[in-house]
């Protein structure tokens, strides 16, 4: 089932690389950096976001908290995708309220399986 997923990434190229993947599937929407995300996902209310963690402020672990402390955005998804190592950042990045993460490279079929299990829960999860 389509959904509405939003990929943050500093980096341009690497946030239009997901979202071109994701949008064969998805309605998607790339911003380049915290700030913006947080504008979209206020205005846009995504259903997933993709959220790099190595950010320069506010980064993904903050947008994360931040999305999290927003009641009408908790049913959001938020999937971690980083450089750093599983054992460095993944506890950090679920403390922060991600629901899964990812790293980079990032493998485009676990991410569209991350979304398409995201999609499947129900809404008040």
């Amino acid at each position: 089932m389509p959904c509405r997923v939003l990929v943050v990434d500093n980096y341009v190229s690497a946030a239009e690389a997901l979202a071109e993947a994701c949008g064969r599937f998805h309605e998607v929407r790339y911003a380049d950096g915290g700030s913006a995300a947080m504008e979209v996902a206020l205005d846009w209310r995504p259903d997933v976001m993709v959220l790099d963690i190595d950010m320069p402020p506010p980064n993904g672990l903050e947008v994360a908290t931040m999305i999290r402390d927003i009641s009408h955005l908790k049913p959001v998804t938020l999937i971690a995708v980083t450089g750093r190592s599983a054992a460095f950042g993944q506890e950090e990045a679920i403390a922060h309220g991600f629901d899964d993460y990812l790293t980079k490279p990032v493998d485009i079929d676990r991410l569209l399986s991350v979304i398409a299990a995201a999609r499947r829960l129900p809404a008040d999860t």
